[in-house]
C-alpha cells in the first residue's frame, strides 16, 4: 500500500513526482526524498511507505552510522551511489547501522540519488529495497545516473525557486519569522507537534508557543483553518 506521509499540497510536489517517477522505472520496497541543510540534516521529508519513525530514529541516533550520508559526498561528484558498492556484504551484515536501523525496516539494499546546487548537496532521493528484490544491477544504476542531471535540473530551475517565492509571500503577508515559516511547513504537510519538534530540533513546548503566535497572526483557530488559509492564498496568487 502507497503512503505519503505528507499531504498533496504544498511544498512538496516535486519530491513525490520524482518518487512515483523512480518507483514506476525500478521495483523498490521503500523510498524517500528530503531536502539537506547546510548542517547536512534532512529537512522537507517526504517518504514512500516508510513509517515517520524511521525519519526520527535515522535522525537520533543512525545519520552519522549511515554509509551513503550526504557528508560523505560533499566534495565529490558522485550522482548515484549504492550502499554495496561501499563495503562487502560481511562488513554490512556486522554493522550497527545495518543490524539496528536497516534489518528492523527490512532492507537490504539502498542506493542515493544526490542533488547538488554550486556545489553543495542540497537534496537526497533514496532508495530501498528488501532482500528478495535482489541488488541495484548495474545497468540499473546506470539508469540512476542518467536520470539524476535531469531531475536536479527541475530541482533547481523550477520546484525550489517556486518553494522560496512562497515562504517569502507568506513571510511578507503575515509577518512569520524564518522559524514560524518552518512549522508552517511541517503543518501544511500534516505533521504532528512531535514529528515538527523532532524535525526542527525544537521541544514540543517551544512548538506549541510557535504555533500559537502563528494562529494569532493569521487569525485562525486551528491547523485546519491555517492551511486553508495558506493555500488559498497561494493559489489566488499562482
Amino acid at each position: 500500500m502507497t503512503n505519503h506521509s505528507v499531504s498533496e499540497n504544498f511544498p512538496n510536489h516535486f519530491q513525490r513526482e520524482s518518487l512515483d517517477l523512480v518507483n514506476n522505472l525500478l521495483p523498490l520496497s521503500s523510498s524517500g526524498f528530503y531536502l539537506v541543510g547546510p548542517d547536512m540534516r534532512h529537512r522537507g521529508v517526504v517518504l514512500r511507505n516508510l513509517p515517520a519513525q524511521a525519519e526520527r530514529d535515522y535522525a537520533r541516533s543512525f545519520r552519522e552510522l549511515d554509509p551513503l550520508r550526504p557528508s560523505r559526498f560533499q566534495r565529490s561528484d558522485t550522482r548515484v551511489a549504492c550502499i554495496d558498492e561501499l563495503a562487502t556484504e560481511a562488513e554490512l551484515l556486522a554493522s550497527t547501522y545495518y543490524r539496528q536501523f536497516m534489518v528492523p525496516l527490512n532492507h537490504r539494499h539502498v542506493a542515493d540519488m544526490f542533488f547538488r546546487r554550486d556545489q553543495d548537496i542540497i537534496a537526497v532521493l533514496t532508495m530501498l529495497r528488501a532482500a528478495d528484490l535482489g541488488p541495484f544491477s548495474s545497468r540499473e544504476l546506470t539508469l540512476l545516473r542518467t536520470l539524476q542531471p535531469f531531475l536536479e535540473f527541475t530541482l533547481n530551475s523550477v520546484y525550489l525557486p517556486r518553494r522560496y517565492r512562497e515562504r517569502e509571500s507568506i513571510q511578507q503577508q503575515h509577518q512569520l519569522t524564518e522559524r514560524e515559516l518552518d512549522v508552517v511547513e511541517l503543518i501544511i504537510a500534516g505533521a504532528s507537534n512531535k514529528m515538527i519538534a523532532a524535525e526542527l530540533n525544537l521541544g514540543i513546548a517551544t512548538v506549541k508557543t510557535h504555533i500559537q503566535h502563528i494562529f494569532h497572526k493569521l487569525e485562525v483557530p486551528s491547523r485546519t483553518a491555517l492551511s486553508a488559509r495558506l493555500l488559498g492564498d497561494l493559489n489566488l496568487r499562482q
